[in-house]
């Protein structure tokens, strides 16, 4: 991930620069527009040498119980009687609602009636199976083939019998079931939520007591940014500088969120993110957060300069860089140290500094072309202090 983000970096970087000489530089130099095969463009170093935090969207969250139960009642059952109400601690085992089991009873004493006919039926079609088999062997001509086609029709009646049997036991079976688990109970300790109408999605809600979680709802055009698994950063929405770190545990787009909007001519869809938390210390149930990507920002910096692996040219055997010699382009050796394998970056530890400008290694390039210079470290635009709704 963090590969990526370093190429969407020196690629954003590029395409600045690009742009920056196209409109300002180029028309200057060729006394035309249009890009110049005979420049090589360079970018002062301490313009890509700062945190990536202007590459990551952040959208505004809630923390919530890590867990809400939806309890759900059959709409074929009648309710007895309810045990809970809105805003009750419960614990888990304890009841929430009770099924009416006289009219279950009833049905499951119908359906043993019917069970016994359909088993009596089967009985009288295997006797007339058999009498119809005996005459058969001692007949011959048109009456064995009328038997014949008896013995096929009852058989078929018998085949309907068996079935009608089996569905009766199965209907018994699922009666039976209810009976016994005719009282609801919870499956979490938590605090009942919601006590909804019967025929709702979820009749009983629960928010289950212990960890916490943080949920987003992000639009379709900016869901398809995160993944499961995804580190995520989490800040205070009242102060930035309190922050936790997660992960992406799950995006539901299976249940998305449709909103209209003005006069019901567009809508939006939004799904909900859910993410996990390594500590949920100092958080509370409700409280308003952010989230984003989390890029390493807040991790140490490394002291010294690194540089990105990919401005840098014959690594393994005499590295060197493209470098602005006041206005012509010059190779210059480097002396590289750690190499950070998880950001991809080299230790510069001497041959260069984050005033000189550098351009990204291309096969045109030779010392003494000329040179233009463009985007600048005032140019990077971070994302601190900006509403999170103007951030995605």
């Amino acid at each position: 991930m963090k590969k990526v983000i370093k190429t969407i970096i020196i690629i954003a970087l590029i395409a600045a620069l690009g742009a920056a000489v196209y409109f300002v530089g180029v028309p200057m130099l060729t006394g035309g527009s249009g890009f110049n095969d005979n420049i090589a463009y360079v970018s002062k170093i301490s313009s890509f040498n700062t945190d990536n935090e202007f590459l990551s969207n952040r959208y505004s969250a809630v923390v919530e119980s890590q867990e809400v139960v939806n309890v759900d009642s059959d709409t074929e059952k009648k309710i007895k009687t309810v045990f809970v109400k809105e805003g009750d601690e419960i614990k888990k085992g304890d009841k929430l609602f009770e099924y009416d089991v006289d009219e279950m009873q009833f049905q499951l004493d119908q359906s043993k009636l019917d069970r016994e006919q359909a088993q009596s039926e089967i009985n009288s079609y295997n006797e007339q199976i058999a009498a119809l088999e005996r005459e058969q062997r001692s007949s011959t001509g048109n009456r064995r083939l009328s038997l014949e086609n008896q013995i096929e029709a009852t058989k078929l009646n018998l085949k309907k019998a068996e079935y009608s049997k089996e569905t009766l036991d199965k209907t018994i079976t699922k009666i039976e079931n209810s009976i016994k688990n005719a009282v609801v109970k919870s499956s979490v300790d938590g605090v009942i939520k919601t006590v909804d109408d019967p025929t709702a999605e979820a009749y009983i809600t629960i928010t289950s007591s212990g960890d916490l979680r943080v949920k987003a709802t992000i639009s379709e055009e900016h869901v398809s940014e995160l993944y499961v698994d995804e580190p995520i950063l989490i800040r205070s929405r009242t102060n930035e500088a309190l922050t936790w770190t997660g992960k992406v545990v799950s995006i539901d787009t299976a249940k998305p969120i449709t909103n209209n909007i003005g006069y019901g001519l567009e809508t939006t869809t939004k799904y909900p993110v859910y993410i996990s938390l390594d500590s949920s210390d100092g958080l509370l149930i409700g409280q308003h957060v952010t989230i984003e990507e989390d890029l390493g920002v807040n991790d140490e910096d490394k002291e010294g300069l690194w540089l990105d692996e990919s401005y840098i040219v014959d690594a393994d055997s005499a590295p060197y860089v493209w470098v602005d010699n006041n206005g012509s382009l010059a190779k210059r050796n480097v002396e590289l140290g750690e190499y950070d394998d998880a950001a991809y970056e080299y230790e510069i530890k001497s041959g260069l500094n984050d005033d000189d400008y550098i351009a990204f290694p291309e096969d045109r390039f030779f010392e003494g072309m000329e040179t233009a210079r463009g985007f600048e470290e005032d140019d990077v635009i971070a994302q601190d202090g900006m509403p999170a709704e103007d951030l995605g």
